[in-house]
């Protein structure tokens, strides 16, 4: 007769053997997890880290030219000399087809370059100066890479402005067996430089906007989401608390109509009325602002006030609202 502790050993095996417990949990290592060293890397890694991120965006000025870029080269004048051969991809040699002025090698030069390379080249065979327009219709090196946890890993092309989330719903977001307080971005640097791990709060991006680690990417980036652990699945309880490096975001708690709303070319601006020539409408509600978690008959009145309701009727004005305040770290 088996007793209840072999009953609960053959239980346990069991699961084990097929890899899930009658929990839903699974009991197999972790399919993506990081390695030691590369959570010490993120846990050293600054917060904030100074890098332009979703607020912050940075313009790439200047390209360079790669293999697999394929670019159009048109004459300025309708009568030139130079035959139009439409767009043509950057060979592996970083050479271009000039037609009757023979191939050009582009690679390593901005389209800027590449216009007076071409103009020198017709010079040089005896053909008049003129202007030539040069575009870039499609970059192939701009690549990045999501890999670990999330719907579809692999290498997807960079337009220059996408940030850590962007990259990561595009890879079809999160899968249940992601970790949100495992992921990183990685950024590719020589074999004597050091090491670039910075860690993504995925939670505070999300539910609290702090977008500080919500990174511009670059060209070959790694974005690694790891996979949870079985401590962390039976640990349920934890599923709402922030991550341990993510604890020293700054928590702000305003009234939200002063924050107004995002412009892309000159950060937050609102559209507030102006106050009435003739004083306040005594018609609307003195309300105060109260942050959760105070009593309203003992809050200071030094507590600021929201802004006015939003009327188009009046003459309204754009300004940049002051900074919220801090209660806390």
């Amino acid at each position: 007769m088996l007793t209840r502790p072999t009953i609960w050993l053959l239980g346990l095996l069991s699961c084990s053997l097929s890899g899930c417990s009658t929990l839903g949990f699974s009991l197999w290592p972790a399919q993506f997890p990081l390695m030691t060293q590369t959570k010490e890397f993120a846990a050293k890694s600054p917060m904030p880290s100074g890098l332009p991120n979703e607020l912050a965006k940075q313009v790439v000025m200047d390209y360079f030219v790669e293999p697999g870029d394929r670019l159009l080269l048109e004459p300025i004048e309708l009568d030139s000399e130079f035959r139009s051969i439409g767009d043509q991809e950057v060979k592996v040699d970083g050479s271009l087809d000039l037609g009757r002025f023979g191939r050009l090698r582009v690679v390593g030069l901005t389209v800027e370059e590449i216009e007076l390379a071409i103009e020198d080249r017709m010079v040089e065979l005896g053909a008049e100066r003129e202007s030539i327009n040069v575009q870039l219709q499609e970059t192939n090196a701009s690549e990045i890479y999501v890999l670990g946890e999330v719907g579809s890993p692999g290498a997807y092309a960079l337009d220059g402005n996408e940030t850590v989330l962007d990259v990561i719903l595009r890879a079809g977001g999160l899968t249940s067996k992601a970790s949100p307080c495992d992921m990183i971005l990685v950024r590719p640097t020589s074999p004597n430089a050091c090491r670039v791990v910075l860690p993504v709060c995925y939670r505070q991006i999300t539910q609290l906007g702090d977008v500080r680690s919500n990174y511009q990417l670059q060209p070959g980036d790694r974005v690694v989401v790891g996979s949870r652990t079985l401590c962390e699945e039976l640990a349920f309880w934890r599923q709402t608390s922030s991550c341990e490096r993510c604890c020293g975001s700054r928590c702000v708690e305003c009234d939200p109509a002063s924050v107004g709303y995002r412009n892309r070319m000159g950060g937050f601006l609102g559209l507030f009325p102006l106050p009435s020539k003739n004083g306040r409408d005594a018609s609307t509600p003195s309300l105060e602002y109260v942050p959760s978690g105070v009593d309203a008959t003992s809050a200071d009145p030094s507590v600021a006030k929201p802004a006015s309701p939003l009327d188009m009727s009046q003459e309204s004005e754009f300004f940049l609202p002051a900074n919220p305040t801090l209660i806390g770290d």
